[in-house]
């Protein structure tokens, strides 16, 4: 038991000990604690300190930024304020003197407006002597004619028939004498007028005919890109046909012949065509990305053309949806003529035309000569002629009505009615008709100058047919003792009718029907 005794002392002790070590740590934490926050206010008072110094400085510093402002612009805002006086001043003046002339015109408009009244009332006392001499005069006029009639004993009014009758009579055979020669006048100086305009509009015109074909054959090299482009048993070019929509064929010359009457989706297959030339591996996954990448590219090529067209003759205000079929013009050819610059060239052409001739605004003449032929451009959904839904097209399109009535008249659908619609006709005409710019195949104009023979011959009393003009112009020679005047005019309405009927042929065909009589005699 003793050493329990010395044990027990020590956790005495270490229990007192642990004890005084707390109390003397919080102390410590209470004095640390006491000195952090003294230091604290003191960094405060610094703080402040600092800070109504700084705004002191910032005080001195705008005070000294303003009396250095004031100095520098002192000066400047002086003599504004004399340039404002000085107007002032002139305002006032110009008010003054405005004042009294506006004062000095209204004395004269008073002044005239009581001349005009003096005036009025002189005029209402010689109307009143007017109308009281009309009066007499008609009186003596009934009785004059009373008169006559007694002296010369006929009715009046059967004189005054006979002696108009007379008069109309006269007028007629002096406006047929004129008008003969006024038709006579026109007649032999407007053919030369009409050549020297076109003549001179040519020369102007200065861009090549455009000979350019469109493209709807794609030559295979060899036999392996053949196999590989058709696939097993031809799967890849059946896809392709599924996509664009058309027909394309393998010829007998090694070669792919896209045919449809679609030129956007003819020119998409024969790009499709001729990329899948370079493809190592076609397939469907192939096929199917160059035709969306290829279908992009084009629809991209025919808003850029279509652009690029109006903005070339000054026409940027159009709709975008005519823009876009100027664009597919672009695949589209009439006798190997290139659609798309065929309207440009009408267009340039009429309004050179316009500016040799006035009376035509030029801008016009360049509108109506571009969308002439946008019509074309349009597949079977449209029902009618070309000018005629080109025509009610830019119509919807929000064009103004002389311009749709020159489209629509440009192959007379419509009876060309303003000097805009025969300028289309007459560009048209020149563009279709100048040299390389059409082209068709001998075995077609041969056709066409047959059918032509075979129309006129088939007459009965032509002696000779003359086609000339490359078809554009028919010449029938008749014989004068079995045709005379009036049937030589009714030949002539019968051809142009047949060949309406029976030939396709584009413009227009003119039809001569020549008669002579030959008189022979001897005098001996």
């Amino acid at each position: 038991m003793d050493f329990i005794i010395p044990i027990a002392a020590g956790l005495v002790a270490a229990i007192l000990g642990i004890g005084g070590t707390n109390s003397v740590l919080r102390l410590r934490k209470k004095r640390e604690i006491r000195q952090a926050e003294e230091e604290a206010a003191e960094l405060v008072q610094l703080a402040k300190e600092e800070a109504e110094t700084l705004l002191e400085e910032a005080k001195l510093s705008a005070e000294e930024a303003e009396d250095l402002i004031w100095d520098r612009y002192e000066s400047e805002l002086f003599q504004l304020q004399e340039k404002i006086k000085v107007r002032e001043d002139e305002y006032r003046r110009r008010r003054s003197q405005f004042d009294r002339n506006y004062n000095q015109d209204l004395r004269a408009i008073q002044k005239q407006t009581e001349d005009v009244k003096e005036e009025e009332r002189r005029l209402e006392n010689r109307k009143s002597q007017v109308q009281s001499r009309q009066t007499t005069l008609d009186n003596l006029r009934v009785q004059l004619i009373e008169e006559l009639r007694k002296t010369v004993g006929v009715d009046i009014a059967e004189m005054k028939q006979d002696l108009i009758t007379e008069f109309l009579n006269q007028v007629h055979i002096d406006v047929k004498k004129r008008t003969l020669a006024y038709e006579e006048e026109v007649r032999s100086g407007s053919e030369e007028l009409a050549k020297k305009l076109i003549g001179s509009a040519l020369n102007r015109f200065i861009r090549p005919a455009c000979t350019e074909r469109g493209i709807g054959v794609v030559a295979i090299p060899n036999e392996d890109v053949k196999k590989r482009m058709l696939g097993p048993e031809g799967k890849n070019i059946q896809f392709l046909q599924s996509l664009c929509g058309l027909e394309i064929a393998l010829t007998e010359a090694n070669t792919f012949q896209v045919v449809s009457f679609d030129p956007v989706r003819r020119e998409v297959t024969t790009r499709c065509l001729e990329k899948l030339l370079h493809e190592r591996s076609p397939n469907e996954e192939v096929i199917q990305r160059i035709f969306d990448k290829t279908s992009k590219d084009v629809q991209r090529k025919i808003e850029a053309d279509g652009h690029r067209v109006a903005a070339e003759l000054g026409q940027k205000d159009l709709h975008i949806e005519i823009k876009k079929m100027l664009g597919v013009l672009r695949y589209r050819y009439s006798f190997a003529q290139n659609q798309h610059f065929h309207v440009a060239e009408v267009g340039w052409l009429c309004g050179l035309l316009a500016s040799e001739l006035g009376g035509v605004a030029i801008t016009s003449a360049k509108r109506a000569g571009l969308l002439h032929d946008v019509g074309k451009a349009m597949d079977h959904k449209f029902e009618g002629g070309h000018a005629v839904i080109g025509a009610d097209f830019i119509q919807s399109n929000g064009e103004k009505q002389d311009i749709v009535h020159a489209v629509r008249a440009h192959h007379f659908e419509e009876q060309p009615s303003t000097d805009l619609a025969f300028l289309v006709i007459a560009a048209d005409a020149i563009s279709g008709s100048r040299p390389g710019a059409r082209r068709s195949t001998v075995s077609v104009y041969n056709q066409k100058i047959e059918a032509l023979t075979t129309i006129a011959e088939g007459m009965s009393g032509v002696t000779k047919t003359l086609i000339l003009n490359a078809g554009r112009e028919v010449r029938v020679i008749v014989d004068g003792r079995r045709i005379n005047d009036e049937e030589s005019l009714r030949m002539c309405r019968d051809i142009a009718v047949r060949i309406e009927k029976e030939c396709q042929y584009p413009g227009q065909i003119k039809v001569v029907v020549i008669r002579e009589t030959h008189a022979e005699a001897v005098a001996k």
